[in-house]
């Protein structure tokens, strides 16, 4: 079958979008836009306070999309607050449409709202330049230390150690004493350690928010060497006219793990172990020292009588608080009571289930406030004041265990330090438990177009669709809810979304802990949801699985092999409880389990996931999602290069590990070969490096072809070849984004017919997983939501194709649509959390081709020849083959000699 080549968009209905309000020429091969003048921007962004407090001047940072060439330069960009006046804003790039214009920028800015109100902000571009008299926070170097000068308070850095402080000084800051103010890690034996700087970097700098970031190591204290026990990195921001500082604090532990036969459990040799990892501040010698507490949002100010008290969470407070969740190397679990306590020294003075404290020191001279974000979910936790010292426990030393940090793993905390006035107190703290949340209009979201297939969902009318998503958020079974079944909070487990989908063939007791560890993307499902429906909870869900797999669920290390440095873990094993492998797949009681004589692993392309994080970037600014969609682009790249494997002796030729499927030396259109793609893409948008994108087009040549004897893949093997659609989606994105950077080009048109080609395919010979049941090994729900990705890929395929054969495939994507939602009905399972991320991912493109028209590429007839299929052989097949003749010659030699030693 002959497709036509493309060089040019020329949509329908006269080259009018009416989605976007843009109308694209083709000029000198260039794509431009103009902006139809009736199309006015107008972000509405609505703020709602939910916690009970007031809030004044809350900082907020969050990342805002904009419709192609509307804004030109970030100077352009205005917020109005709900009187109508402009507010001082600063504003930085995020990315960039391909004609130059703004797609994204992070805007920071105030907003002050009364106890349980809400407001509404506008985001426009400025109607007439103006010039900003805004000063900006001023931060330099001088000698050794930075000085940051926020209009409020100068706060003094030292360039060598990280204290945090070396000094706060302002007309109404509280002093600070830097000799007892430091961060220090304890080991078991009780040697210190503290942070040495290595790399110091301004992120940001503006009229509102300015952050530096801070790479380092702990080394011994007060002894000499520089015997690196674990790496840190810190980004301090300061805001304009505020005495509080934000610190959110990495501690990463840079080694390999061993993972001895595949095998990923705690303890291992890899791991390091200590005993508390705090942060202490000290304010300089004063009188009447009073401390004062509240352990909940909803309780009372209290005062210490005695100027000492620490509140300490040790376990979640929940029901489940002592779950086999917690188990640490030994099998135990060491969790000691459920909930939190507040301690005069060791009298216990109140106990309760869940805090979210705020600890303050006031003085006649000031008053230092202080609190972490998440403390209960994070536990243990405790913040602790004895005279004029306060101390925040990250990982504190009251826990009865050790903290083990596995090879690869990191742990992230926020903090909050307020250096107030004699006249503050640490009120003005309490929204950090809950930061507010911008609802920003669905309609407008959908207009910018930097989703892709994204309409409103009140323009989706599949109301079984949205019942099933509105179980996400809302109502007992909610995600939310999910995470009382097996505890999953805790500083290693809090953001991830409990497995429930793995008890259905669990063969043991107890219900399975089991993890879900970001498959299928759940971060982007969630930001697609919020980005559709506006919904803060949406948000509020992507942020901590966004934590979580940051953090948790990618290998942070480089110390491994390439096929595992910087990769990402799988979801724990199928039908089994992850024991002592927490979220890494493998577990020796697993392997014992089932009794498997080939059982282990390690992080693989079938389970990389990317844009999610990329969204996550753009919807906060937050850069370690950026770094984490960079590092998995290259761990795609690196795992293919064949000089760092152990077979390089005999050839140098790719690995293949980025693009098999289930099978060594199958390198068809599968999910792996899907995912690898998928993140090279995401890391080119992020990093425009054409690395990545170059490399995206190898794999794409190597795993499919327009001409591919499709009958010889055997595609209808559900159990080994179901994820060819995961690829093919893939290969979607990539014709979009060639689409986007008007590349039209010999790789297009490829791409474009061996999608096409295999969605003819599929249009004879694909039916509904219901009538297939019999076939697979666990005949579950989540084999009919996959029927949404034949839906997807049949609505690529009628995007692209000719005229007359666009019907086809959209009304077989509809025939596919229609039918995942009446053959879910059959199954109770199907509000289990795998279904459910799946239906959040693969349910909204459906939705905006019945809502949009003129979307399709129309295109010319092309000459290109794109030759034959080749088979791809792998490095390792390679130098096998090769191993095995240079054994053959050698045994004949060897065979020869000893002939001629016998006769002769």
């Amino acid at each position: 079958m002959n497709y036509y080549g493309t060089k040019k968009i020329y949509p329908k209905r006269n080259g009018i979008d009416e989605s976007l309000g843009l109308v694209f020429f083709d000029v000198e091969n260039r794509m431009q836009s103009i902006i139809r003048k009736d199309f006015q921007i107008a972000c509405n962004l609505t703020f709602k306070e939910t916690l009970g407090v007031l809030r004044e001047q809350e900082p907020i940072t969050l990342g805002v999309p904009f419709p192609r060439g509307f804004v030109q330069i970030q100077g352009d960009i205005e917020v109005e607050d709900d009187s109508g006046q402009s507010i001082s804003t600063q504003s930085s790039v995020l990315e960039r449409w391909t004609d130059g214009s703004v797609k994204w920028a992070v805007l920071d800015f105030f907003v002050s709202i009364g106890e349980n109100g809400s407001k509404i902000y506008k985001v426009r571009k400025k109607e007439h330049s103006i010039q900003n008299n805004n000063r900006e926070i001023l931060v330099c170097q001088r000698g050794d230390h930075i000085e940051v000068n926020n209009g409020k308070c100068l706060f003094t850095l030292d360039l060598k150690r990280l204290h945090p402080f070396t000094a706060v000084i302002g007309q109404d800051c509280i002093p600070i004493d830097i000799e007892g103010s430091r961060i220090v890690l304890r080991d078991e034996l009780g040697n210190e350690y503290g942070p040495l700087i290595e790399n110091t970097e301004i992120e940001t700098k503006g009229a509102i928010r300015a952050t530096i970031r801070f790479d380092g190591v702990f080394i011994p204290r007060n002894r000499e060497g520089r015997n690196r026990v674990c790496d840190f990195s810190s980004r301090l921001s300061f805001f304009a006219g505020h005495d509080f500082v934000k610190m959110e604090f990495t501690v990463r532990n840079p080694k390999a793990a061993k993972h001895s036969g595949g095998m990923w459990d705690l303890g291992d040799r890899g791991s390091i172990f200590f005993k508390d990892l705090s942060i202490k501040t000290r304010i300089g010698l004063t009188e009447d020292i009073q401390v004062w507490w509240k352990a909940e949002t909803d309780s009372r100010w209290e005062r210490s009588g005695s100027g000492s008290l620490e509140i300490y969470q040790d376990s979640s407070g929940g029901a489940n608080w002592n779950s086999t969740n917690h188990m640490n190397r030994f099998g135990e679990v060491q969790t000691s009571f459920c909930g939190y306590r507040v301690y005069d020294k060791e009298t216990i003075l109140f106990e309760g289930s869940r805090a979210n404290p705020i600890i303050s020191l006031k003085s006649r001279d000031g008053c230092l406030s202080a609190g972490i974000s998440g403390f209960w979910q994070n536990f243990p936790k405790n913040l602790k004041a004895d005279s004029n010292d306060l101390s925040i426990g990250l990982f504190p030393g009251r826990c009865k265990d050790l903290y083990e940090l596995q090879g690869g793993e990191q742990k992230t905390h926020t903090v909050f330090l307020s250096y107030g006035g004699r006249n503050e107190d640490g009120k003005r703290l309490e929204w950090i438990h809950d930061p507010l949340i911008p609802v920003v209009d669905p309609e407008y979201i959908s207009k910018t177009g930097v989703f892709p297939y994204l309409a409103p969902q009140e323009r989706d009318h599949n109301d079984q669709y949205q019942a099933l998503m509105s179980g996400v958020i809302s109502g007992n079974a909610s995600f939310f809810a999910r995470r009382e079944i097996i505890d999953e909070y805790g500083w290693r487990n809090f953001g991830d979304l409990y497995a429930d989908h793995e008890a259905l063939y669990y063969k043991g007791g107890l219900l399975p802990v089991s993890h879900y560890n970001n498959q299928y993307d759940p971060i982007f499902g969630a930001i697609l949801q919020y980005a559709r429906n506006g919904t803060r909870e949406w948000f509020q869900l992507a942020r901590d699985i966004a934590s979580h797999v940051i953090d948790i669920d990618i290998y942070h290390t480089h110390s491994d092999k390439s096929a595992f440095n910087g990769g990402l873990f799988w979801h724990t094993d199928h039908y089994t409880d992850a024991a002592t492998a927490t979220h890494r797949t493998y577990s020796k009681k697993a392997k014992q389990t089932k009794k498997l004589k080939r059982y282990g692993g390690g992080p693989s392309n079938e389970h990389l996931y990317t844009t999610g994080l990329l969204y996550f970037h753009y919807l906060t600014g937050n850069m370690q999602a950026r770094e984490m969609v960079i590092g998995l682009g290259n761990w795609v790249l690196a795992m293919e290069d064949g000089s760092r494997t152990p077979f390089r002796l005999l050839s140098r030729a790719k690995t293949g590990l980025a693009s098999m499927t289930r099978e060594v030396d199958y390198h068809g259109p599968g999910r792996g070969a899907g995912n690898s793609i998928n993140a090279l893409i995401d890391a080119f948008v992020a990093t425009k490096d054409r690395k990545y994108l170059n490399f995206s087009e190898e794999l794409i040549r190597r795993c499919i072809h327009p001409d591919d004897e499709i009958a010889d893949l055997n595609l209808m093997d559900h159990e080994a070849r179901w994820s060819y659609t995961a690829f093919l989606q893939s290969l979607g994105k990539y014709l979009d984004l060639k689409i986007d950077l008007a590349e039209q080009d010999f790789m297009f048109c490829y791409a474009r017919e061996s999608l096409l080609h295999y969605a003819a395919w599929m249009l004879k010979n694909e039916v509904p997983f219901s009538q297939c049941l019999d076939r697979v090994e666990y005949p579950t729900e989540t084999w009919i939501v996959h029927d949404l990705r034949k839906s997807n890929v049949l609505e690529f395929a009628a995007k692209y194709a000719e005229e007359g054969s666009r019907e086809l495939f959209l009304q077989k994507a509809r025939f596919f649509f229609d039918g995942c939602f009446k053959d879910l009905q059959l199954f109770e399972s199907k509000t289990l959390t795998r279904p459910l991320v799946m239906l959040m991912c693969f349910g909204v493109m459906h939705s905006y081709f019945q809502n949009h028209s003129g979307i399709w590429v129309e295109c010319r007839p092309h000459k290109h020849d794109f030759g034959k299929p080749q088979n791809f052989k792998p490095q390792r097949s390679i130098a096998i083959a090769r191993a095995k003749a240079i054994s053959a010659i050698v045994i004949s030699l060897t065979v020869v000699l000893l002939i001629k030693f016998i006769l002769f």
